[in-house]
């Protein structure tokens, strides 16, 4: 068993972590790659952001007292 993960497995654990809480084991071989790659640990900050924004928008949506969002598409 390797204790390191390729940065595509990494991806998928970090994906899977959005949806469902990992065993113990990934969890800390998942630590161990974002404490070596860089790049890695970026996409999981922008997925952490990502997540954020769109439970914000989507707690916006189901407020009633809202205004609607004027978004322009060009």
């Amino acid at each position: 068993m390797n204790i390191f993960h390729s940065c595509e497995r990494a991806a998928e654990l970090m994906s899977q972590a959005l949806d469902e809480p990992l065993d113990l084991a990934d969890q800390m071989r998942l630590r161990i790659h974002l404490k070596m790659c860089g790049n890695c640990l970026e996409v999981e900050k922008q997925m952490g952001l990502l997540r954020s924004l769109t439970t914000q928008l989507g707690a916006l949506a189901l407020d009633d007292d809202a205004a609607p969002l004027n978004v322009e598409v060009r």
